[in-house]
């Protein structure tokens, strides 16, 4: 048996292309941005096999367990606590030990630059455990920006997630220089209309009910939420329920049409329709492409 995705308690994201386009107008993030990242614990079975390899530096991570990865014909043993980086184009396969499954960190880095970070580290590092190796830290950070793409794709979150990007990385390539940090999370309106949209990712809310959670009149909350994030608030709170119809159709034995009733939206087809528009495929294709059976 061999799994690509669809581990219980795993977190992954994956940027929609046509938002990733968006992002990458601007040079500072063309040259290195995150396509995708996640989580996976006891990942049983876990297995990817790419002949030709991809267009992005591949991370890979085991906090617990172990796993193998060949690269270009090369073996590799991922015990806790290590690491590797797969540089793109590179025929490679990785799979977790079938008696003691890894879990792991991972992230799939596009851009020119992403080749010469994964050039010194494309063999299996330790990551020391000390008093002072900030284990605990690194994890932390995948975590911060976890939680930073929970709160949906807008451009300010994005332009942060690869911002933080060289900075995760060095924390493998530079451990020695390794230093931690501590952000601030500040409470303005747009941050508190997202949380009220992830609350109610269930339900169907308007306009109005945004604005009003806010306190501010629905024409200045659109302007403000708009030059925030990049996008109007129901096109963003639509992106939201489609990320999280992502992670039902990923790790829930659940068909197309019970996901559309768990975000909300009891026609099907309105909901296959807006899915394409946000991710550029079906649900069906989305589940086909990512090792899912297809209900």
């Amino acid at each position: 048996m061999k799994r690509k995705e669809g581990f219980p308690g795993q977190l992954s994201y994956v940027i929609p292309k046509n938002i990733l386009m968006k992002l990458m107008e601007q040079p500072l993030y063309h040259d290195l941005h995150i396509t995708d990242i996640g989580y996976y614990p006891h990942a049983l079975y876990h297995f990817r096999e790419r002949p030709k390899g991809i267009d992005q530096l591949i991370l890979i991570y085991t906090i617990e367990g172990q796993g193998y990865v060949e690269i270009s014909g090369k073996g590799h043993k991922l015990s806790p606590q290590h690491f590797i980086m797969i540089p793109p184009h590179s025929p490679h396969t990785y799979y977790a030990d079938k008696q003691n499954p890894w879990s792991i960190y991972w992230i799939h880095v596009g851009g020119e630059k992403a080749k010469y970070f994964a050039a010194p580290v494309s063999q299996a590092l330790p990551v020391e455990r000390s008093p002072t190796s900030r284990i605990n830290e690194r994890i932390a950070l995948f975590d911060e920006l976890f939680k930073c793409l929970e709160m949906g794709y807008g451009i300010e979150i994005l332009e942060y997630v690869n911002l933080c990007l060289p900075r995760l990385l060095a924390t493998f390539t530079h451990i020695q220089q390794y230093v931690s940090l501590n952000e601030s999370i500040t409470h303005d309106p747009v941050s508190q209309a997202i949380n009220f949209m992830l609350d109610n990712l269930k339900n169907k809310r308007t306009l109005k009910a945004l604005a009003d959670e806010v306190n501010l009149s629905a024409s200045y909350f659109s302007r403000l939420f708009l030059s925030r994030t990049g996008f109007p608030p129901m096109e963003y709170f639509n992106q939201l329920k489609i990320q999280h119809s992502c992670r039902l159709l990923d790790s829930k034995n659940l068909s197309v049409a019970d996901v559309a009733r768990e975000i909300g939206f009891e026609d099907p087809f309105y909901f296959s329709r807006l899915f394409r528009k946000v991710m550029n495929q079906s649900p069906r294709d989305y589940r086909k492409d990512r090792g899912m059976p297809l209900k």
